[in-house]
């Protein structure tokens, strides 16, 4: 399909009510049919939506509500799994390697927001059926970023997936397959045919009952496998150290507190700006946005679960104001309203005094289209930003694109950035000025926008009609950002795992040594230490547990309990240093090496009650002395 056969397919619906109350819509698709009515207080949406990006074989659809999953009753056989790209996680395997299993492939591009949802879908599948499905995810880049191995290895262990990953590099799989659109799930069945193709989110229960009809129909036809799953791929450990893929960043009003959204650990953190943590909230899956609503509460969007969340500082009291908004990447309070970048349907949302999230930007069609903001067309927007002219500034990840609404439900103009496949790295104005896949955005006092571009690994600032470089390196995917009072900037390096302190104007870049423990001067709780005469090179046996007060345990992002060691003498500790548990109490063995010391052991646990999740906390301290062995 070529590009500007994508608008004859789009069925845009122009929406509103009646002086009764009633929906009145009109609804124009490429053969003139009438579109489907929506109930008032609805957005106007796009019956037909694009995917996440179109390429390789000339672009494609996928309906938003999909109908039955039919297989095949002629198939033929599925090409072989023949790339130019590396495998992770597993592989390489073959077809011949798959045979008597059933097999799903998952193509997927790591910008895209809706291989997220199916990522997530997924999992369910992969556990119900572990016996007899193997599930491949085949990555086609859209960005050039996304074609390098350790870009894709960073994704894959960031959506935290169970199973091997292919690249894709030049789109021969795409090619083979036939693909039109991102995310495209292939089912090939134990005699490696393929069985059915289906593009999109939302297809889980259909997938479940085709596994099973195959499943079945190859059992009845003796050409099911053996039972049994293959070898697990467990997520990686990157990032396991005190932040993990850190998403998003935001200041306190007094300019002192920093908040963070730890989003591969699954919390939201609150430190001062040289680290120290003043406040851990946990059970958050995979949260990004974070901003402070004053100075004693903040807005969180649990990306993962569709949830923004308003939490009160230091208990960490709860309220859910929405679970309507599908991926909320991001959220500020903005004229009186709290307004989320639903980067899943994109669009930008308010939420009203009755607490319903109701569109103020976008029609769910993804595109870059300008103009009313009811009508105009938004590209997974990711990043908000209140100017200092009082409007709201949000960047478009997939058009690579820095936009602007004046008002709600007023007018979006964009400032940079020029479609869904245009992007680069160039300064300049509106016409020359390039962005690729940018996700964090700050507004400062003098009118300037300080851009996070991601895909670029650097930061980029608009002023006066113009996109500069900020002459900084060493990032890697930087994702959110936000301005100090005093111009400096605080970025979460996303890729990195680290949160940095930038001066733009000295060109300086320093790590913040987020979790540090508190000086003297500062508070914190001492820890009474225990004396520990062990063997060099020998074991420290270490008991740590901690009350949940009726709480369960919260398994939802992977192992609940976390275990670190830290010592005053690295020499004490020359092994491991992080232990992932399911259960309490958490028991580990720690490998000595040489020297004495104090070995500090600490104990995060993730739980969850009727009312809300926390993130409970213990250490234990040994003072270490080391005998030589066999002395």
């Amino acid at each position: 399909m070529l590009a500007d056969e994508r608008q004859l397919r789009q069925r845009h619906v122009e929406h509103r009510c009646d002086d009764a109350g009633e929906a009145v819509e009109r609804g124009v698709g490429s053969g003139g049919e009438q579109a489907t009515a929506l109930e008032c207080g609805e957005p106007p949406r796009v019956v037909e939506l694009l995917s996440c990006g179109t390429g390789h074989a000339g672009g494609g659809y996928f309906p938003q509500v999909s109908g039955p999953l039919d297989i095949h009753r002629v198939r033929v056989r599925a090409p072989e799994l023949r790339s130019t790209g590396r495998w992770s996680g597993g592989g390489p395997l073959t077809l011949a390697d798959l045979r008597g299993r059933v097999v799903l492939l998952d193509f997927w591009t790591s910008c895209c927001v809706n291989c997220l949802h199916v990522a997530e879908e997924l999992r369910g599948l992969e556990r119900r059926f572990a016996d007899v499905l193997t599930t491949i995810a085949v990555h086609t880049p859209k960005f050039p970023h996304e074609r390098d191995h350790g870009a894709v290895a960073a994704a894959a262990a960031r959506l935290r997936l169970e199973h091997p990953v292919l690249e894709d590099p030049d789109g021969a799989l795409w090619d083979a397959y036939g693909v039109r659109a991102w995310p495209t799930l292939v089912l090939i069945d134990p005699t490696g045919r393929v069985a059915a193709t289906v593009a999109g989110e939302g297809h889980a229960v259909e997938l479940a009952a085709a596994i099973e009809a195959l499943v079945e129909e190859a059992r009845e036809a003796g050409t099911l496998g053996p039972p049994g799953p293959l070898p697990s791929v467990r997520p990686s450990a990157a990032g396991r150290g005190e932040l993990a893929f850190p998403g998003k960043v935001a200041i306190a009003p007094d300019g002192q507190r920093l908040v963070v959204a730890d989003s591969g650990h699954d919390r939201v953190l609150v430190t001062t700006l040289d680290g120290v943590v003043l406040v851990e909230l946990g059970g958050l899956y995979q949260p990004q946005g974070v901003r402070f609503d004053g100075p004693d509460a903040l807005l969180v969007c649990e990306t993962a679960r569709d949830r923004v969340w308003r939490i009160e500082l230091p208990g960490g009291t709860r309220t859910l104001l929405t679970e309507q908004v599908k991926s909320p990447w991001d959220v500020v309070r903005w004229q009186g309203h709290v307004v989320i970048a639903g980067a899943g349907r994109h669009v930008l949302c308010a939420i009203d005094a009755g607490g319903e999230a109701q569109v103020i930007a976008g029609t769910g069609a993804e595109e870059l289209l300008d103009g009313p903001a009811l009508r105009a067309l938004l590209a997974q927007p990711s990043a908000l930003a209140v100017t200092a002219r009082d409007e709201l500034a949000f960047l478009d990840a997939e058009s690579s694109a820095l936009r602007v609404l004046d008002r709600p439900a007023g007018t979006v103009r964009t400032l940079a950035g020029q479609g869904l496949f245009d992007w680069g790295a160039s300064d300049g104005d509106r016409d020359r000025a390039m962005l690729q896949h940018p996700l964090g955005l700050a507004a400062a006092p003098d009118g300037s926008l300080f851009v996070a571009d991601t895909y670029n690994h650097r930061l980029r600032v608009w002023r006066g009609e113009h996109l500069w470089t900020v002459p900084v390196e060493g990032f890697d995917e930087p994702g959110g950002l936000d301005v100090l009072p005093d111009g400096r900037l605080v970025v979460a390096d996303t890729g990195a795992h680290r949160v940095v302190l930038v001066d733009p104007v000295a060109a300086r870049a320093e790590a913040i040594d987020v979790g540090r423990p508190p000086s003297r001067d500062e508070p914190g709780a001492p820890v009474v230490a225990e004396t520990a005469i062990l063997a060099e090179d020998g074991v420290l046996h270490a008991t740590l547990d901690v009350p949940l007060d009726g709480d369960a345990l919260d398994p939802a992002g992977g192992p609940p309990v976390r275990v670190t060691a830290r010592a005053t003498d690295e020499a004490l500790l020359p092994g491991e240093r992080t232990w992932w548990l399911d259960a309490l109490p958490a028991r580990v063995a720690v490998p000595l090496g040489t020297g004495s010391g104090r070995i500090t052991l600490e104990l995060r646990a993730a739980s969850c009650g009727p009312d809300a999740c926390r993130l409970r906390r213990t250490e234990r301290a040994y003072d270490v002395i080391l005998t030589p062995a066999g002395g």
